[in-house]
């Protein structure tokens, strides 16, 4: 009864919404933070700080902009059930984006001469890159699905054919990285002797 009371004030809407602008802050703070660290260490491309932030926020901005644009003379249900489809695709896209802030965790957390004593043990190493290979792998077997979604029902080939060029985009990105990665060890390391 009391939880019933305090839902009727507001104050859990009220909550949710704090917590959902926070969990929002927390997520364009660590995707800058990351995309900092990758296109400065592993693609070595510089850019101001102000100009990432700014590309960032931009970039998440544009999905919802389009949104509410095509939504904008529908009925409150259908904009409401538009946004509900952008939210839950957003997840989609976003367990894509984790193996690119996983793969080079791992690859630096595993190097020696990085880490010193603090480096993986083996079974850590061996759950992480379990882990790192099963979402992968997860991830690209649910993309043909997630896809269809967004096609009308007799573009399934379309939406197929998309899906598994954006699955070898995807792995031979991830490829990339690591030979990139493995690349600069290497350099640091003739570099050292």
């Amino acid at each position: 009864h009391a939880l019933e009371t305090v839902g009727r004030t507001g104050i859990l809407s009220t909550l949710f919404a704090v917590s959902l602008l926070a969990s929002g802050q927390n997520a364009t703070i660590t995707g800058t933070l990351t995309g900092q660290i990758v296109m400065e260490g592993f693609i070595h491309m510089k850019m101001p700080i102000w100009a990432r932030r700014l590309v960032t926020r931009l970039l998440a901005v544009i999905p919802v902009l389009a949104c509410v644009t095509m939504t904008q003379h529908s009925k409150i249900t259908q904009q409401h059930e538009a946004i509900n489809n952008l939210m839950n695709n957003s997840q989609v896209f976003l367990a894509f984006a984790l193996p690119f802030s996983m793969v080079p965790l791992l690859l630096l957390t595993n190097e020696k001469t990085t880490m010193k004593h603090f480096q993986n043990r083996i079974w850590l190493r061996i759950l992480g890159w379990i882990s790192v290979i099963a979402m992968i792998y997860l991830n690209l077997v649910g993309l043909p699905d997630q896809v269809e979604a967004f096609f009308p029902t007799k573009s399934k080939g379309t939406a197929d054919l998309l899906a598994y060029f954006i699955i070898i985009v995807v792995l031979a990105l991830l490829l990339w990285m690591i030979i990139e990665f493995k690349r600069n060890k290497n350099n640091k390391a003739s570099q050292a002797l």
